[in-house]
């Protein structure tokens, strides 16, 4: 299969190229210089040539920066726009795409849903986090005649990438202390799982709409933090750190460490039959600290 990834450039693209290589697929990556530019609703005249497939990964990062108004624009604009140039284009243009594959985030069931295990049919948020999210679904909405699915993304480890390094280091530096309450669920997917997950909605031809991204067994901050001290011999210092104080660093962007999500896999592992390289936190942990 011929595919077409946008946001190729970033931790997930770079290791579904290799992934989707090493399967024999052939890849092409959309980017600023040449490809397309979401500002000026541009994209190149043959990018959609010979292409059988696309992946789109593109849009701002959501915790590069503090959320300023402006950056909320910006957030919900990288997603939507980009969103929007790919559905125009394969709705004017010849083309031979026949399946459009998205990432999406768990942020769409809100920042905080507490205790309750989100399924694919849970409704939306109500905060900034899940506004965002569901703006770039409903742009993804728009896309007319093709097999369309949605990967909701969760926290995603890997060893030089994704959240494991960002949680990790303080930790290796016997900084390590427990986020908000400790009982905000982390629903994670090691990176290994969700390449594998997007290529298997990439050639399974009946897995269309909704998917979350996440392995089996979610677990709250505190058992991450400790798991991951564990693995490394390390303390988990006490007392933990406030969201009153995290809020006072970070502004609203907070609710990306205090609150969380417990997230249902359930889904496509009875739809597709998908089975997990890495199902528990403690065989992630493992291969990422000895790879």
């Amino acid at each position: 299969m011929r595919i077409l990834i946008t946001g190729g450039s970033g931790f997930i693209g770079q290791e579904l190229q290799a992934y989707l290589h090493a399967l024999g697929h052939q890849t092409r990556i959309l980017s600023r210089q040449g490809g397309w530019d979401i500002d000026k609703a541009y994209l190149a005249p043959d990018a959609l040539d010979n292409i059988d497939a696309i992946v789109h990964l593109a849009g701002a990062g959501i915790a590069d920066k503090r959320w300023s108004a402006d950056r909320k624009k910006e957030l919900i604009h990288s997603r939507v726009a980009s969103t929007k140039l790919l559905a125009d284009a394969l709705k004017t243009r010849k083309h031979q795409v026949h399946t459009f594959v998205s990432a999406s985030a768990i942020g769409f069931y809100g920042a905080d849903s507490g205790d309750v295990l989100c399924t694919e049919t849970t409704p939306a948020g109500q905060d900034f986090l899940s506004a965002c999210t569901v703006a770039w679904e409903n742009a993804v909405d728009e896309i007319q005649g093709l097999r369309v699915v949605k990967l909701r993304i969760g926290l995603v480890l890997g060893a030089n990438g994704g959240i494991f390094p960002v949680l990790a280091r303080p930790i290796r530096w016997f900084a390590g202390v427990i986020l908000g309450k400790g009982t905000q669920g982390q629903s994670w997917i090691h990176i290994q799982d969700l390449v594998k997950m997007f290529a298997c909605v990439l050639t399974e031809d009946h897995a269309t709409g909704v998917y979350n991204a996440v392995a089996p067994h979610p677990v709250t901050h505190a058992e991450m933090s400790k798991q991951i001290a564990a693995a490394y011999h390390r303390p988990i210092w006490w007392p933990k750190v406030p969201a009153w104080a995290l809020r006072l660093v970070l502004g609203e962007m907070a609710v990306l460490v205090t609150g969380g999500n417990f997230v249902s896999s359930e889904k496509i592992q009875k739809d597709l039959q998908f089975t997990f390289t890495y199902t528990r936190l403690a065989e992630a942990l493992k291969q990422l600290i000895h790879v």
